[in-house]
């Protein structure tokens, strides 16, 4: 009776475990017990364990683990004749319980602790078709975002002598669908961690393929395999098959994977002609997506996980190939993306605005595709949504819409875009925080002083203030970015800064971000200072007034990164700019920064093995060596003005577009006779450099 209710809706699941029904069902799991008992509990307990809503806490607790584990071993010596299939079928059970399991590293790391790890492998081996899925699955939870454990188990061998990785490929061509499934899942996450590197060939002609193959399947084999093609669950993209990697994303693009993800997707009536004629935008463009809504609300809940995976998948194949972006738009699946957007499961909401942010990494997606899709309406909505990893999802690609190339961004602003994403910032998700700081970040990049004004009223330069100094770093790296771009480009952009935080505090604030042993900080903080060097001499000395900082400077000159030490030397060449008008001014600061050892400290860098430091070096001793002609003891006057100054500003959002890690770098070539200034835009991944600005993409 227990195993029929526990079968039944995830309400009569929690009905069950709030009655206390867990603990006597593990106390039945004795191996000394009646095999039949054992295994209609563990019948149960595999059943309960199949909501996540369910706390796994118990197993955890006593012996209850140990007991269960020592029920995987089907092929005991102590084991009465005659149940062989009972206690089989129980193995099966408990590999599947462990499993379900596998929530946390620590439980990963308990279970294998209690020696599970080879009597799966046992099971793994034993040429049984549902024992070895069972022994699949839960190897695949075990090794799933736990490097450690991928390891040990990638090291370990079958009965024969054979590691587990090649039994498992041959298992990718196993007649069952399922077991194709459960091998491509587990060949997938321990290739994700890095364990099989010698079989990345295999992965690639023969994983790959196979997932692509199993989209035209149907069941929980069509649901799963998208899901391992690209993220099972929000946030959680480091153990899938694809996510990150260009070269398989490629792969999945050139084995049609687009096309039969987006036919999944379009589940409607073929009747229901969506797209319409085209040319008639606006009427049409409401037609599609009522009937793209039609068609996705109406799918019955077996149907909602698979549009959700199918949704992610396309996201995974198209975050960093603009080539498998078009194959998206061209598939004519937007409008059921952006009808996704508003779908009452929360899974479908979310995927659909990973899909949505993949895609606003194009610049011509930003301008054309989404913007005829009416992408805008309902992802401001979401802004609203109640489940954090949609607002996260959400936040993230709007990091991409407030882009400068974007059409959508004026009417974003107006929708009072700023006003929510100073609520977000006060609000307890560190993602969800740090999207708001990166769009606002991203939405000043390359905007007007008006603009930056605006924004600024608005956003307050109290709440900057707070965000330099955040708990997590990742926000004040953000909140030096947002800096950046406020005084990127004219003086009065810097004044308005000075004005808004203080001089005194943002050079404090700068002042101890050069200290910090993190690299991203200490290049934003130096490119915060690049930027108000190239300001007036006010702003330049305010800079040479502090000791502490050219102190930092100085050191940081010697830094292991060549990136770092690039953003010194522009520090240096913006500070030394040679300037008719100020020459006295001009001449002080040389002098201070030659008795401080910089020339020194320059003249050592000319043999450096970056190309860019060496470059930018020979503008900065050009500098010194002006100053030398005019003032030194040959008394000749200044005979040429170097290239150029700089500015750099920063707008990263996909945040990439974290990227994460943030990949791309300002194009600081020196025009001659033009004072530049470096913004950097974030988007999630790197775009199209613009002039001396870099983009990124969240």
């Amino acid at each position: 009776l227990l195993v029929c209710l526990a079968l039944g809706n995830e309400g009569n699941i929690l009905a069950l475990t709030s009655s206390g029904v867990v603990e006597p069902l593990l106390n039945c799991l004795n191996p000394n017990g009646d095999p039949k008992l054992i295994e209609a509990a563990a019948r149960t307990l595999n059943a309960i364990y199949a909501s996540p809503k369910v706390s796994r806490q118990e197993l955890f607790m006593g012996n209850h683990l140990n007991s269960l584990v020592q029920l995987l071993d089907a092929y005991s010596s102590g084991y009465r004749v005659g149940q062989e299939v009972v206690l089989l079928h129980t193995a099966e059970l408990v590999a599947s319980i462990l499993a379900r399991c596998c929530e946390t590293t620590d439980q990963q790391m308990q279970i294998a602790a209690s020696g599970a790890v080879p009597l799966l492998m046992r099971l793994l081996a034993s040429g049984v078709s549902k024992s070895q899925e069972a022994a699949l699955g839960a190897l695949a939870a075990l090794v799933k975002d736990n490097s450690e454990l991928a390891r040990r188990i990638a090291q370990m061998r079958l009965d024969k002598g054979e590691r587990p990785a090649p039994y498992i490929l041959r298992l990718v061509r196993d007649k069952s669908p399922n077991m194709r499934l459960a091998a491509v899942t587990c060949l997938t996450y321990m290739n994700r961690a890095g364990v099989i590197l010698e079989h990345n060939s295999d992965i690639m002609l023969t994983v790959l393929p196979m997932l692509v193959k199993m989209l035209q399947l149907t069941g929980s084999v069509q649901e799963a395999a998208p899901r391992v093609l690209g993220m099972s669950r929000q946030g959680a993209n480091t153990s899938h098959l694809i996510w990150e990697s260009e070269s398989m994303q490629k792969a999945v693009c050139d084995m049609d994977a687009i096309p039969k993800l987006a036919s999944i997707i379009s589940q409607m009536d073929e009747e229901d002609n969506v797209y319409g004629i085209v040319g008639q935008k606006d009427k049409l463009k409401e037609v599609c997506i009522r009937s793209s809504c039609r068609a996705l609300h109406s799918s019955t809940a077996m149907h909602t996980p698979t549009i959700a995976n199918s949704l992610l998948a396309l996201a995974a194949i198209s975050q960093l190939k603009e080539d498998c972006r078009k194959q998206v738009v061209e598939a004519k699946v937007l409008p059921h993306i952006v009808a996704a957007m508003s779908h009452p499961s929360v899974g479908v909401r979310a995927a659909a605005c990973q899909c949505t942010r993949s895609l606003s990494r194009s610049v011509m997606n930003l301008r054309t595709s989404l913007v005829d899709a009416g992408i805008e309406t309902p992802l401001f909505q979401l802004l609203s949504d109640n489940d954090p990893g949609v607002l996260s999802s959400a936040t993230a690609t709007l990091c991409n819409i407030v882009l400068d190339v974007s059409p959508m961004k004026k009417s974003i602003m107006d929708r009072g875009i700023v006003a929510k994403f100073v609520h977000m910032i006060g609000c307890g998700n560190n993602i969800v925080r740090l999207n708001a700081v990166w769009a606002i970040k991203n939405l000043v990049f390359k905007a007007e002083s008006d603009v930056k004004e605006t924004v600024m009223r608005q956003f307050g330069y109290h709440n900057l203030a707070q965000l330099l100094n955040d708990g997590e770093l990742a926000i004040q790296e953000q909140a030096l970015n947002l800096v950046r771009n406020l005084a990127c480009r004219r003086e009065q952009d810097i004044d308005h800064v000075f004005r808004g935080l203080g001089s005194g505090q943002l050079l404090g604030i700068i002042e101890d971000k050069l200290t910090w042993d993190d690299q991203h900080l200490l290049e934003h903080a130096l490119y915060v200072l690049v930027n108000i060097a190239t300001g007036s001499e006010y702003h330049k000395q305010s800079i040479m007034k502090r000791p502490g900082i050219l102190r930092s400077v100085l050191g940081l000159m010697s830094h292991g990164s060549a990136t770092i030490r690039v953003a010194t030397i522009w520090v240096i060449i913006n500070l030394t700019w040679p300037d008719e008008k100020i020459a006295h001014g001009v001449h002080d600061r040389v002098v201070l920064l030659r008795s401080m050892g910089v020339e020194d400290r320059l003249q050592s860098l000319n043999a450096d093995h970056d190309l860019d430091v060496r470059d930018r070096v020979k503008t900065a001793l050009h500098h010194f060596h002006l100053d030398q002609q005019q003032y030194g003891h040959n008394g000749n006057g200044m005979t040429e003005q170097a290239a150029s100054t700089t500015t750099i500003g920063s707008n990263q959002p996909d945040h990439t577009l974290r990227l994460t890690g943030h990949g791309s770098t300002a194009d600081q070539d020196s025009q001659a006779g033009a004072r530049e200034t470096f913004g950097n835009a974030t988007t999630s991944s790197a775009m199209e450099e613009e002039g001396t600005s870099t983009h990124e993409r969240r």
